[in-house]
């Protein structure tokens, strides 16, 4: 059994975007943890906000690719995450390379190119106010009403660039946009709390 509260560290990249006039704002996120209660793995996630829910508008996970089985098992049913498994191979060197991601019929999912910067500034979500951080997701596997999870995170920010050359498994308008800011993330510590529910 691994319930939350959840412990996390690794490093990643978090790339912000705004589609198309009129849509919600997107995060793409491409993150390795190196620790986790489910072990390491990888993680490839689409979050949009605002988007309705009992508790107001707030961020929602719509897309989720994971590298381990215990991870799709325990996020969907921890916090109604919709994570999917997935195959992540990456090519390259610390800081800079490329990953492509597979799902489990084999079909192509997402291809990213990236490159981080060196220098790093320390970063802290404690300022966010709790409902711009706040995650809203409908209960999955036939459950029903809403997760309400407010993660913290502390680590190190740095520049990057972030090239999206396939995403039809996330969001295939992500090929044609450009993220308003990408950063790196050299390190962190996430932290999942025991979700409440509406």
């Amino acid at each position: 059994m691994t319930p939350p509260p959840w412990t996390l560290r690794g490093h990643g990249l978090v790339a912000l975007y705004a589609p198309a006039p009129g849509s919600p704002l997107g995060v793409l996120m491409l993150l390795r943890y190196v620790s986790s209660p489910v072990g390491p793995y990888d993680e490839l996630l689409w979050v949009e906000a605002p988007v309705a829910s009992p508790a107001g508008p707030r961020p929602r996970v719509r897309s989720t690719l994971v590298s381990t089985r215990e991870s799709v098992e325990w996020g969907r049913r921890n916090w109604g995450i919709p994570k999917r498994l997935a195959r992540f191979e990456w090519e390259g060197e610390p800081g800079r390379g490329q990953v492509r991601v597979t799902g489990e019929d084999g079909q192509a999912v997402a291809h990213l190119a990236f490159r981080t910067g060196r220098r790093s500034l320390p970063v802290t979500t404690a300022p966010i106010p709790a409902a711009l951080r706040t995650l809203a997701q409908p209960a999955l596997d036939g459950g029903s009403g809403w997760l309400l999870t407010t993660p913290s995170a502390t680590g190190h920010v740095s520049p990057a660039r972030l090239t999206v050359l396939h995403a039809d498994g996330l969001s295939p308008s992500l090929v044609q946009a450009r993220p308003r800011l990408t950063l790196g993330v050299p390190d962190f510590r996430l932290v999942f709390p025991l979700p409440e529910w509406a």
